[in-house]
């Protein structure tokens, strides 16, 4: 076991990790609290925002999937740097609500935005800790010699998924995709990272 190792998780730190740009891509369609008032009550409904603080949320048009969104993201992030697309050596898609069980969603992305052939592209399944992980594992994969710019995706369409009539989901999930350019420098800041899980509180049947 690592002497390192925290009762939270494990810690991890990096000097080379420098985020370039972030740009995220919203559904047009906009749900605000108020529209589910009628639904779940006047009082429900302002006890929820008041506890996680969300007063309206996003929603995918039918036919609008995480990878359209992740999409429009990642281009105007590439357009708005001046980055090459094959100057993009992985490129990581972190999602809940992949378009695809198989082939990989990445693998579609990769072939939509004109990525290389000499480019890493995979998926990950994760939720809220998506963008932290794919960080992580970023800094991991970002050496200074074969991956020197990794594009990180973290989107979901959640909606499509969510039962509209569970107070608990519908209230708080929305819709998105986001693109992140990341890029090997020596000279970066440190980024610090603890990274752990904890499955015990799995849901049983």
């Amino acid at each position: 076991m690592s002497s390192q190792r925290l009762e939270s998780g494990l810690p991890f730190s990096t000097a080379h990790l420098a985020m370039r740009g972030v740009v995220c891509a919203l559904p047009r369609t906009q749900v605000h609290n108020a529209d589910l008032a009628e639904r779940f009550g006047a009082e429900a409904v302002a006890d929820v925002s008041k506890m996680i603080g969300v007063q309206s949320r996003r929603r995918a048009a039918d036919g609008q999937t995480t990878a359209d969104l992740c999409q429009a993201a990642a281009q105007t992030l590439l357009d708005d740097l001046g980055w090459e697309r094959d100057s993009i050596d992985a490129l990581i898609f972190i999602s809940q609500t992949p378009d695809y069980v198989l082939p990989a969603t990445a693998c579609a992305l990769h072939g939509r935005l004109g990525l290389h052939k000499a480019c890493a592209a995979f998926d990950i399944n994760l939720g809220c800790s998506a963008y932290a992980y794919g960080l992580w594992l970023a800094a991991k994969m970002l050496d200074g010699q074969a991956m020197c710019r990794i594009l990180l995706l973290v989107g979901d369409t959640i909606s499509k998924t969510v039962d509209e009539t569970d107070r608990a989901t519908a209230l708080l999930f929305g819709d998105a995709g986001t693109a992140t350019a990341l890029e090997f420098d020596a000279a970066a800041a440190p980024a610090h990272f603890i990274v752990g899980s904890d499955g015990g509180g799995r849901w049983r049947a």
